[in-house]
Parts: structure tokens; C-alpha cells; sequence
């Protein structure tokens, strides 16, 4: 089935549209005719169920020839995913069994199986799909289609050479040309421009009136401050990986600059004090924690205002960009500390993490205690957990004074129970109670706990659990997952795949699969503060 009408191809503004180089590239005629060459291979297939979603399907075809691009311009935006995969996990792609003549600098076939599995994953972000695609023959012909009309062009494609040179970066390179790549890396390479896209999306939607975004100057700075937090705190579903991160493995290890971009924090936001005021920066001093910092004034808006040393507050976002330095990236208000009133939102901002894992991790051992020697409990939620949570106190001697007699514990009692009256009232369903050495307690209802045949669990109901559920759901921390499969404590649904081996392949890329479902959720941190 041919698709000659004009307007079911890619023409060169649908390019600029979907290519995600945007400005950085040049409208090629070669591109644009190899796309389609692209686009009618996807769509005579009729595999994808995209031929009623025509903006789908160009996505697609755009996606896999600026894959192809990639690899001809030497731009390494693929190759830097495979590299770090490798590292990970021991071999360049996941799902596949990779062979020796696996060449990152080449065009490979198994990438093109990969992008559309990935492609398809993003389209469908509830469903875990087979990446091999049930095994489905007419999928792997137009995947060796696709890669054959790769390897006819291979030797006359153009280099992109002007999107080779923006990703160079020399030793030295001031705040804005950092930051513009960071930028391209994160909302237009073609591997993250769809997931910036549906966020972004979500952003504006709270910005709507009926179906119109309304905007004014203060509803502006909060869009672009979204922005900003996309670049440099979002995670990517690709190694759950932020954009410096990636930027970092583009360049190389060898590379000058990798340590530098690869140790870009996140942003953080605080109530800084203004102590001392020079050329090329600020000392600031935290308000509530009396840190102080050095923050440089080569990225602010602070040179045209007027700053007091000890009297003006910034309320300000900022990433470390080197050691012991700081730039403004996002928000800043300017205030004097005459005006500050009420508590400091930002005063645990610079608590000890690793003292909060060590706090965290302490009670591993009360709770296997009461636990049977497992990291799941089972109870009722209603008053059963409330005496579980004070039996772990108890254990926990960093915690509680373990000379307090029963009385007094039976008054800590009445009060957590009328503190929490809300979360237990008439709530008498079975839980299982887990323990997150990352995080600390988690909760899990009836749901998933009656599908999973544990000796300790009197809840079993000889139930089975979705699977791709169980993966995409990012309700499931990482750490209890991991620990479910890999103790077999689910008995799971796996009707839906006709693929017999797609547990095997699953519970084998477990890891790579909870980065991609959960991206930032994926690295659990402690519930806790330090006083």
C-alpha cells in the first residue's frame, strides 16, 4: 500500500518540526527523501498501529534517521547510551543477545529494534511491550528493510557538520555555551525531545483556560523556571540519566571537561543572605544552616540591582558548577532580611544525606526481627501497624530511650494512633509493610499483596498480578520489586505475551526496565530529616 498523497509526507517544515535538531541542523533534501524512504516502509508494514496516527508514525521515521545521522555525523548521541549501557550491564543494548560484530561508531541492526521499542514505550508508557515484538516476522523484515536501505546510503550521507561542532565543547567554556547544550541535550536530541515534549505539555495544561494557555509576565518566569528544572534535575528513561550526565558520556572519559559536566548538581533552592559582595561574585550565607557558598555572578540579573552586604536575601535556584561554586540556573528573588518572615522552607537544605542513609539503614535489623527474618511484613492496617511501627521504635535504640516503662509506652501509643487518626480510621485492610534501606517504609494494599505466596503472608489468595503493571507502575519503588522477583514472592500474569521467554528477558534487563518506567523516582532517598 503506497502513501502518495503529498500531505502524508515528511516535507522539509515537518522535518525542522520533528527532527529534534531544530535550529542546530540544515534542511538536507537528502534527510528529508531519506525519511520518507523511512516513512513508507513503516507504514506499507502495517505492524505498528500507527497508520491511523500519521504524527506518530512521522515521529518515528524522524527518529530513526536522525539515529542514522548520528552515526554518519559522528555526533555519538547514540553510541553514548550503548557505551554507558555497556558499562552498566555488560553489553551495549538491552533485551537482545548482542554478537561480536557489535559496532558503535556503525549502523546496527538490533538499534533499530531498540529505537522502536523505545519509541513505541514512550507512545504507551502503561502498557511493558515485548521488544521482540512476539517474534512477529513481518516486524523483523521491516526492521532488516529499514537497516538495508541504511547500509545502501551509508557511504554517500552527508555529515551533519555544524550539529558536530556545537557538541565539541573546549576546556573552559563559559556558563551560556554549557547550558545551550544541556538545553539541545535535554529538549531536542532526538532520544529525549519526546519525553520534554510530554512534559512540557503537562506544564502548560495548568496554564489553560478551556483549551488556550494565558500567560502574563509572572505566569512566564514560572513556565521557563519549569524549563530550567527539566535541564538540570529530570531524569531521562534511557539509564535514568540527567542531561549533564549524558552530555558527559558523549564527550568521552577522556575528555577534558567530563568530570566537570558529569558533576553538575542539581538545582537547589534556598534563602541566602548576601554577606559579602565582590567583582565576580557573592558569599552568601544559608539562613537557617549558616552554610555559606560562593556564587558567581557570571549567569544572574543581580548586576543591575541594588545588593546591601547583611541585608539583602536572595531566594534563589542554583546548581554547583565546580567546586566551591555556584550559578544562579532559574528563580531568583530579591529581599531584605528585615521583610523575612515565618519559617525557612529550605532549612534541612544542606543536611547530611549519607547521615540520613546511615539513619535510615539502622533499622534494617529491628525490623527483620519482627519481620521473620524478610523485609515485608504483613498486617492490617489499622491498629496492627500502628503496634508494629512502635515495636520497631522500640528495637531502634538511636530512636527511643529504653528505659521508658510500659506505661509510657503505652502513652506513645495513644498519641502516634490519635497523630495518624486520619490515615487509620476505618481502615482495616491487609498490607505488607516494606522496608527501603534507601528510603525507609513503604506500604503496599491488598491488591499485590494477596498475589504473593509468601510462608509470612496469611493474605495469599493464590491471586496473579499483572506484570506490566508490576513494571510501570511507578507506585512500586524499585528496591520492592527487585526484592519480590528476585525472592519469587509473586506469582504474576503473563497471558498477555505470547513470547515464552519474556520473564526471563524481563527479571534479566529488571534494572534498566525500572529506570526507564520511573526515570526520577527511581533513585529512592531517605524520608527522614536531621535535627
Amino acid at each position: 500500500m503506497k502513501f502518495s498523497n503529498q500531505s502524508n509526507k515528511i516535507l522539509g517544515k515537518d522535518w525542522l518540526n520533528y527532527h529534534p535538531y531544530n535550529n542546530i541542523t540544515f534542511v538536507d533534501n537528502y534527510y528529508i527523501s531519506l525519511c520518507n524512504s523511512v516513512l513508507d516502509i513503516i507504514q506499507q508494514s502495517e505492524i505498528l498501529g500507527f497508520t491511523s496516527n500519521l504524527n506518530g508514525t512521522k515521529a518515528l521515521a524522524c527518529v530513526l534517521t536522525a539515529y542514522f545521522e548520528d552515526v554518519i555525523s559522528e555526533t555519538r548521541l547514540f553510541s553514548a547510551f550503548t557505551r554507558q549501557h555497556k558499562k552498566m550491564y555488560g553489553k551495549e543494548l538491552p533485551f537482545y543477545e548482542i554478537s561480536d560484530e557489535y559496532y558503535d561508531d556503525d549502523i546496527n541492526e538490533y538499534d533499530i529494534y531498540f529505537l522502536i521499542w523505545y519509541h513505541l514505550s514512550g507512545y504507551n508508557k502503561k502498557i511493558l511491550i515485548d521488544p521482540y515484538f512476539e517474534d512477529s516476522q513481518v516486524f523483523s523484515e521491516v526492521v532488516s528493510e529499514i537497516y538495508n536501505l541504511f547500509d545502501r546510503e551509508f557511504e554517500k550521507a552527508p555529515q551533519n557538520e555544524k550539529l558536530k561542532n556545537f557538541l565539541q565543547l573546549s576546556a573552559g567554556s563559559d556558563v551560556k555555551t554549557v547550558r545551550e547544550i544541556l538545553s539541545f541535550i535535554a529538549c531536542k536530541s532526538f532520544l529525549w525531545k519526546s519525553v520534554f515534549e510530554d512534559y512540557f505539555n503537562k506544564v502548560l495544561n495548568d496554564y489553560k483556560e478551556g483549551d488556550v494557555v494565558v500567560l502574563n509576565e509572572r505566569t512566564e518566569v514560572e513556565i521557563y523556571d519549569q524549563e530550567i528544572h527539566f535541564i538540570f534535575d529530570e531524569c531521562m528513561p534511557l539509564l535514568a540519566m540527567r542531561a549533564n550526565e549524558y552530555f558527559a558520556e558523549v564527550l568521552g572519559e577522556k575528555h577534558s571537561e567530563y568530570q566537570f559536566i558529569k558533576n553538575i548538581s542539581k538545582r537547589i533552592i534556598g534563602c541566602f543572605l548576601i554577606r559579602k559582595i565582590e567583582k565576580d561574585g557573592f558569599l552568601i550565607e544559608h539562613l537557617s544552616s549558616k552554610k555559606q557558598l560562593w556564587l558567581s555572578n557570571e549567569s544572574t540579573s543581580l548586576q543591575k540591582i541594588e545588593l546591601v552586604e547583611n541585608e539583602t536575601v536572595l531566594t534563589i535556584c542554583m546548581v554547583q558548577w565546580k567546586k566551591n561554586v555556584w550559578h544562579n540556573q532559574g528563580a531568583c528573588m530579591v529581599n531584605t532580611i528585615r521583610d523575612m518572615k515565618g519559617e525557612d522552607l529550605s532549612k534541612h537544605l544542606f543536611n547530611d544525606e549519607n547521615e540520613k542513609q546511615e539513619f535510615v539503614r539502622s533499622f534494617e535489623k529491628p525490623f527483620l526481627e519482627l519481620a521473620n527474618g524478610k523485609l515485608i511484613a504483613y498486617m492490617h492496617e489499622n491498629h496492627e501497624y500502628a503496634e508494629f511501627y512502635l515495636d520497631l521504635l522500640r528495637k531502634h535504640p538511636k530512636v527511643v530511650n529504653p528505659q521508658l516503662t510500659d506505661e509510657e509506652w503505652d502513652e506513645k501509643y495513644k498519641n502516634f494512633i490519635k497523630d495518624n487518626e486520619n490515615t487509620f480510621s476505618g481502615n482495616n485492610e491487609p498490607i505488607g509493610v516494606f522496608f527501603n534501606s534507601n528510603r525507609g517504609l513503604e506500604m503496599y494494599n491488598e491488591n499485590v499483596i494477596s498475589c504473593m505466596p509468601d510462608d509470612n503472608n496469611p493474605y495469599y489468595a493464590n491471586k496473579t498480578f499483572n506484570l506490566s503493571d508490576l513494571i510501570t507502575n511507578e507506585a512500586f519503588s524499585p528496591e520492592f520489586v527487585t526484592y519480590i522477583i528476585e525472592n519469587e514472592l509473586i506469582r504474576l500474569h503473563l497471558c498477555n505475551y505470547k513470547n515464552p521467554d519474556i520473564f526471563d528477558i524481563i527479571k534479566e534487563n529488571l534494572d534498566f526496565l525500572l529506570r526507564f518506567y520511573r526515570r526520577s523516582n527511581y533513585f529512592s532517598k531517605p524520608e527522614v530529616t536531621i535535627q
